[in-house]
């Protein structure tokens, strides 16, 4: 994925099938956005843009953020199949009620109108 690609991904601002983070320290929140969309129609994390500006500041990406974001995303149940690290597609899941581990969030979550809500 290209810049340009990324550019025209946010253009439309965040939606029903795009969530923006600022950077992997709002990854909890990251999370339940990840549940969310592979609970309903699937969709977009993409972590060092920020919400608000639409703004590209990046994500330092070391070992350990990749590790962090493997683990985060290894907790949700069932495992969730296929994703990439910083910039993530959550296919719809085949599997029902797809839920965080209890040290994450500890409940299922879906996507109702542009925020994901426990469900």
């Amino acid at each position: 994925m290209t810049i340009d690609d990324i550019n025209k991904l946010i253009e439309g601002d965040e939606h029903r099938k795009l969530e923006l983070k600022k950077s992997t320290g709002e990854l909890k929140d990251g999370m339940q956005s990840a549940c969310a969309f592979l609970n309903t129609e699937g969709g977009w994390l993409i972590f060092g843009i920020t919400p608000i500006s639409l703004k590209v500041v990046g994500q330092l990406v070391t070992d350990n953020t990749q590790r962090e974001i493997s683990q985060a995303l290894a907790g949700l149940e069932p495992q969730a199949d296929g994703f990439s690290v910083i910039i993530t597609f959550m296919k719809p899941s085949q599997k029902p009620s797809q839920k965080a581990s209890q040290k994450n969030l500890g409940a299922s979550q879906k996507m109702i109108g542009n925020s994901d809500t426990t469900c």
